[in-house]
């Protein structure tokens, strides 16, 4: 049997997929304003009285609320990391490459602190799970390109040939990073921000070492 020509694209569903993907990123730009604004607990009806349109105009281009969000945390996600892969790098020694890096992440979460808190609040995703997942949460996503780029340069100061000891490493460290800051945001008691950085750049560091030690 002769194979089956492929489909052809009418051009009107071509242009309706191409506005369609307009509408959804400006209706995510839009959202994304208004949070970094308004706060975290910000709503549907002031994401559209941004663009000047209903909550019903919105929901032509999302599904639900909880596609929304998904979006919305999934640019965010992107925003991160772009902001952060830059600074991941080993520049000087270890402890000063790791509190540039630290201090570039907390610089990004304080100036965009209310987006960060929405996406913690927000991300549906899985946290567990293979990193294929499908549903992978955005916070998940942003842990494992962080984490790639940190075990690349691991595996560098570490000497080894194998990938899986610097994954390891990279995993511990991001994991650490991530949770000490979070924790530290809710909880900041006396603790500036400096000395936090010191204290987790100390932390981190002690790790890169002791890996290194069993060489």
């Amino acid at each position: 049997m002769a194979a089956s020509a492929p489909a052809r694209v009418d051009g009107r569903t071509a242009r309706w997929a191409g506005h369609r993907a307009q509408r959804r990123t400006a209706i995510v730009d839009a959202a994304i304003a208004v949070i970094e604004r308004e706060g975290p607990g910000a709503t549907v009806e002031q994401f559209g009285a941004e663009l000047g349109v209903t909550r019903q105009v919105l929901y032509r281009h999302f599904s639900d609320r909880a596609d929304l969000d998904r979006a919305i945390t999934e640019r965010a996600a992107s925003q991160l990391v772009e902001d952060l892969l830059p600074h991941l790098d080993l520049g000087g020694d270890i402890p000063t490459s790791i509190r540039t890096a630290l201090g570039a992440y907390l610089d990004y979460i304080e100036e965009h602190l209310s987006l960060y808190r929405f996406v913690r609040a927000h991300d549906s995703g899985v946290e567990a799970g293979p990193p294929e997942t499908a549903d992978a949460s955005a916070v998940r996503q942003v842990k494992d390109t962080v984490a790639g780029r940190v075990a690349a340069i691991a595996r560098g100061l570490t000497g080894d040939d194998v990938e899986r000891p610097g994954e390891l490493l990279a995993v511990g460290v991001v994991g650490m990073a991530d949770a000490v800051i979070s924790h530290w945001l809710d909880s900041p008691g006396d603790c500036p921000r400096d000395q936090l950085l010191d204290r987790l750049t100390l932390m981190l560091a002690g790790a890169v070492s002791a890996v290194q030690a069993q060489r």
